[in-house]
């Protein structure tokens, strides 16, 4: 029907929007620019996995969690991520889930190891998307 047909229209323009945003994010991580890997979040925000939860009420915890991480990564060899959506829902106006594998790769570009997030996005009042919510999905097992 029409209403089917524009309501795939309107999810394919949300999941290119996401997939910029992720594209924008991982690239922001893969050249060290902690300041664009902060301003993708919207304060305050939540950040949970099966060693804790984190509630962020301050852009400097998240500068400084991704400086930390990205020493990490580089002192293993890898020096770039890549997005790979996995799944996408639609939760409100505003609100969306997404299913993300991060690629690692090292300076070749071969693919060394990968991880499984999810996101709650929503869209500021500048109609920009940011995490409000990160879980860091692990294997069942």
């Amino acid at each position: 029907t029409v209403e089917q047909e524009a309501e795939h229209g309107r999810m394919r323009m949300k999941e290119e929007g996401v997939r910029r945003f992720l594209e924008a994010l991982g690239k922001a991580l893969s050249e060290g620019d902690v300041a664009g890997v902060t301003r993708s979040w919207e304060i305050p925000a939540f950040v949970l996995s099966d060693e804790g939860v984190l509630a962020v009420s301050d852009p400097k915890e998240i500068e400084a969690f991704f400086a930390k991480a990205i020493q990490w990564y580089r002192a293993r060899g890898l020096v770039t991520t890549r997005p790979e959506i996995q799944s996408l829902e639609v939760l409100g106006a505003r609100l969306l889930s997404v299913d993300v594998r991060w690629l690692a790769l090292d300076a070749e570009g071969v693919e060394k190891t990968s991880e499984r997030s999810r996101y709650i996005l929503r869209t500021d009042d500048d109609h920009e998307l940011r995490i409000r919510v990160a879980l860091t999905l692990t294997p069942i097992g």
